[in-house]
């Protein structure tokens, strides 16, 4: 399957700034979720944790997350 993911790394930050605004919030870290896969996840009040965006390298993932404003970062992450 074609991904779109990290390929449009500016679309997958337009779609976490919208999940913020639908008030999701960021977790304040980047996981790996496979080879040459990282992942930026957080909370959606529906949903519970979850991955938001994908990316084929952490750099590509830690610069997106640095790209988010503080205020969309969780506070109670335990």
């Amino acid at each position: 399957m074609n991904h779109p993911r990290a390929n449009q790394p500016d679309n997958q930050l337009q779609f976490l700034h919208d999940l913020v605004e639908e008030n999701a919030s960021i977790a304040g870290d980047v996981v790996q979720v496979g080879d040459d896969l990282w992942a930026i996840h957080g909370f959606i009040p529906v949903d519970g944790d979850v991955l938001m965006a994908e990316f084929d390298s952490y750099d590509q993932a830690t610069s997106t997350l640095e790209q988010l404003s503080p205020r969309s970062r969780r506070n109670d992450e335990s």
